[in-house]
């Protein structure tokens, strides 16, 4: 799968911008797939079905929720992306979510686990400290 999974001309829209959704929401089944995500967990990333997203989040009235669910993506792209810097494997990368790990943040369980806690802070709080590790590679 390619790293850039959204064009910079997308990337540079607001977060609530209605074109985003169906770019958006692709990226992130692909991200879903390549880590074999079962359809529970996505929905707990999301906090939201993607089918239901699909259909609400295109509509007008719908800017905060469609900006929440691409904020989440957005963390998702990140952790995908961090995790492909860091690790040059592609099976130890998509792997990495699943298995346990002994960072304070995570407290020896898998990263995913906290990813499907619903919390958005747990999504960034991921992307942080793989962006850390990351730097820490360099």
């Amino acid at each position: 799968m390619s790293h850039v999974l959204l064009s910079p001309e997308l990337m540079s829209k607001p977060l609530d911008n209605p074109e985003l959704v169906g770019p958006a929401i692709r990226a992130f089944a692909a991200v879903a797939s390549a880590w074999c995500l079962t359809d529970s967990e996505r929905t707990s990333i999301l906090e939201q079905p993607m089918h239901v997203l699909l259909t609400v989040l295109p509509k007008e009235d719908q800017g905060d929720l469609r900006a929440q669910t691409m904020e989440r993506v957005s963390y998702v792209l990140g952790i995908y992306r961090a995790l492909h810097t860091i690790f040059p494997d592609q099976e130890q990368a998509d792997g990495w979510l699943r298995r346990p790990n002994a960072s304070a943040l995570i407290k020896g369980r898998p990263a995913l686990v906290l990813m499907c806690s619903g919390r958005l802070e747990d999504l960034a709080s991921v992307r942080a400290h793989l962006d850390a590790l990351g730097l820490d590679e360099s």
